[in-house]
């Protein structure tokens, strides 16, 4: 019991040399730049280590192989649940005298489930950026196992020692009746790779009746052995979505909070005058974007709106899209293909608004058209929308 005690006050030291380290969160300073969703998925595990089967003799000469497979689901980023089986060997002994200790091993095999529960995620909050995750788990299973060389070692027990008996031998190897329940729990740390593999330290305590390591206790204990393990986990499928993270401002205060949303660059509109016939209504819109980026950002999709709301005044109305890139950065094959991806999402833009495919061209120019310089060269980072 002594031995038992020991070993689970290191390994609560263990856990909390564990816990600040996972409350270190790997998405740098400040706010991640992404919201994340969770997605269910199915994850296995490979594994390997050293048992400890709890005894009265020396603890070195208790250490034996041990090896876990598992196949597991995650319901959300704090519960998931595992079938895992555990198995090699577990080993026990007795010592008569200073000169003399007789000890003995066994396979077994233990397949089990285990609730496990992710204490970083569930305090934290879920975030696949972050590297470390610490967690608990519980389970509850079956242990078969053989009868070793357990016999034979008793038959020299008493060979050797030929007073001995009953009590006083306390070596009786006990025939399985009934199932063999095996209890368990146990922590575990993960550093993740990539959102899909990750390496693992697992440590579990078991504990199972009396009969186990075939020692008979004289207040008839619980047979204990613990398991420490490395190993890798893959996970299938998807893990999570993710989006960029963006500040909703109305359109009224946009001009006011640009600075704040974009602290790279403030984009400063200049008026070009296109000519308009009287008699046929015209839009005309710059929408501008950052430094090689292609979506519509926040601040620019009131002018989406604008362009949907005269479409749908003017039904007979087609707008035509040109994409274009500042030829101050990336090679002009790389701008033609920025200016394309802009064009396409402003039309896309348009038609989840429910503006028709077929009112709607698009072009790309790169950077062979530009007509800002200077200080104003970022304004070329724009698709020109004309409706009409």
């Amino acid at each position: 019991m002594k031995k038992l005690k020991i070993f689970a006050t290191a390994l609560l030291l263990s856990v909390c040399a564990v816990m600040p380290v996972q409350a270190q969160d790997n998405s740098g300073n400040g706010e991640p730049e992404y919201d994340y969703t969770f997605n269910r998925h199915w994850f296995i595990q490979a594994q390997g280590g050293v048992q400890y089967t709890l005894g009265e003799i020396p603890f070195a000469e208790l250490l034996s192989p041990n090896v876990q497979i598992g196949l597991g689901y995650e319901f959300n980023p704090w519960l998931a649940a595992r079938l895992s089986v555990d198995f090699w060997q577990s080993k026990a002994g007795v010592k008569r005298d200073a000169d003399r200790t007789f000890k003995w091993s066994w396979n077994y095999v233990a397949p089990s489930i285990d609730a496990m529960f992710d204490i970083t995620n569930l305090i934290k909050g879920f975030n696949p950026e972050r590297k470390f995750g610490f967690g608990l788990f519980a389970g509850v299973g079956l242990n078969f196992y053989g009868k070793g060389d357990v016999e034979s070692k008793r038959e020299e027990l008493l060979a050797t020692y030929p007073a001995a008996w009953d009590m006083q031998t306390p070596i009786k190897y006990y025939d399985q009746k009934g199932l063999p329940f095996v209890g368990r729990l146990g922590t575990f740390a993960d550093w993740h790779i990539t959102d899909k593999w990750a390496l693992g330290l697992e440590v579990q305590a078991n504990f199972l009746t009396d009969k186990y390591n075939s020692v008979k206790a004289n207040d008839n204990n619980v047979d204990w052995y613990f398991n420490g393990l490395l190993g890798i986990k893959y996970c299938f499928g998807k893990t999570h979505d993710k989006t960029p993270k963006v500040m909703l401002i109305p359109v009224t205060e946009a001009g006011d909070y640009a600075p704040a949303c974009d602290p790279v660059e403030k984009i400063v509109e200049k008026t070009v005058q296109v000519p308009v016939e009287v008699s046929k209504p015209e839009l005309y819109e710059e929408i501008y974007f950052s430094l090689n980026k292609d979506k519509v950002s926040q601040l620019e999709k009131y002018k989406v709106r604008r362009i949907v709301d005269f479409m749908n005044k003017y039904p007979e109305a087609t707008i035509e899209i040109s994409g274009h890139a500042d030829r101050a950065t990336g090679t002009a094959s790389y701008n033609m293909d920025l200016s394309q991806r802009r064009a396409a999402n402003v039309a896309k833009a348009l038609k989840e608004a429910g503006i028709d495919e077929s009112r709607i061209k698009t072009s790309a120019h790169g950077s062979a058209e530009n007509p800002y310089d200077g200080e104003d060269m970022k304004l070329n980072r724009v698709c020109i929308c004309v409706a009409k």
